[in-house]
């Protein structure tokens, strides 16, 4: 039987049920041939989203399961939080920070895994993640910042640096009282201003280090709340006031902020996530250049995802049109439906499933 698998999840031997098409509807690949890794790189190089893949049948089984988790991503990822977990509590507690620890974190190998555009993002979210939201949320935006740099084709000692700004972008909050934190109802208006203090917090204890001298690093932690309207803090900047990181990981924090499970709130559809993000780029909060081809890019990312349906049921995107902002996906139902979410507006995307979620 044929079933449709998104470019980021074909594996080498999988036989193609359908002719795979190039942009001038020519024939790239043919019916019948089993893929190897360098066709499957060839695939990843060109505006081709999803193949048919020709499969015995699975008497029901979810398409594609065994490849939800990276065994050698997830090591990777525990390996760099528990770094990142000690570098934290060092800085922290101690006022300790030792460059070689970060450099060992940073390390090419790490990053290059880690920041691996065809599985990072499915990754991150395929996780069951325990421990410490802060250091998860830290280490998602440092993933993602090495994503947004490469998208923007920005310098290697650039990409690094921003990287580094996004890891420790949230470092302040570890002096703000777990009990604000972690305050299931609404926060006062004393509490939030003290969670406010989180981007200073964190430029203070930066300060103390040998980042200190690399000011995109510093302003990208202390501004990443600021808002193109003036509208974000500490300092209320505006326009051109911000800095190049400042900008973009503000758009990362939000987006890994809503589309992860917190104390306070279930995480969302990267979808509704991508409609706060564009409605803050129309009200001149966000970036434009840099918020819209952060979503254009992720939505590729999103290609193979499973998520959960408003209906209850589970779907595997399989195409989304990049050319959109707003665009909505098409999914495929383990029972093998496909379902335009496009048209069919009274099903929506929830949420992207763990692994976990998805074998239930």
């Amino acid at each position: 039987m044929l079933k449709v698998y998104a470019v980021e999840n074909l594996r080498s031997g999988m036989r193609v049920g359908r002719d795979i098409m190039d942009e001038n509807d020519q024939i790239l690949i043919g019916t019948g041939t089993n893929l190897t890794k360098e066709m499957i790189y060839g695939l990843l190089d060109r505006p081709i989203f999803a193949v048919y893949i020709d499969e015995e049948e699975t008497h029901g089984e979810i398409p594609g399961k065994e490849h939800l988790l990276d065994d050698s991503y997830t090591s990777c990822y525990n390996e760099v939080y528990d770094k990142l977990s000690v570098l934290f509590t060092g800085l922290a507690e101690r006022g300790e920070f030792n460059a070689a620890d970060l450099q060992s974190i940073m390390d090419e190998k790490n990053f290059t895994e880690l920041s691996d555009g065809a599985k990072a993002v499915s990754q991150i979210h395929n996780m069951e993640q325990s421990g410490s939201y802060l250091i998860h949320h830290c280490l998602h935006v440092g993933i993602l910042a090495g994503l947004m740099a490469k998208w923007m084709g920005m310098s290697v000692l650039d990409q690094y640096n921003l990287v580094i700004a996004g890891l420790f972008l949230d470092i302040g909050k570890l002096r703000v009282p777990r009990e604000i934190l972690e305050k299931h109802s609404s926060l006062t208006d004393s509490e939030f201003e003290m969670v406010k203090k989180h981007a200073q917090f964190g430029y203070d204890m930066l300060s103390q280090t040998t980042m200190n001298a690399n000011q995109d690093i510093m302003q990208g932690v202390l501004q990443h709340h600021e808002r193109c309207d003036g509208s974000g803090y500490p300092n209320g900047l505006k326009g051109d006031k911000i800095s190049k990181f400042g900008k973009i990981l503000a758009i990362l924090d939000i987006y890994d902020a809503m589309a992860s499970d917190r104390v306070f709130a279930k995480r969302k559809s990267p979808f509704d996530v991508f409609s706060t993000l564009y409605d803050d780029i129309l009200d001149g909060k966000l970036d434009t250049e840099y918020g819209v081809l952060f979503i254009k890019h992720l939505c590729h990312a999103l290609n193979g995802n499973w998520v959960g349906l408003s209906n209850g049921d589970k779907g595997r995107i399989v195409y989304l049109d990049e050319s959109r902002v707003r665009s909505l996906p098409v999914v495929q139902t383990a029972g093998g439906e496909f379902i335009d979410l496009g048209q069919r507006r009274d099903i929506k995307v929830t949420c992207i499933l763990t692994a976990n979620e998805v074998m239930v």
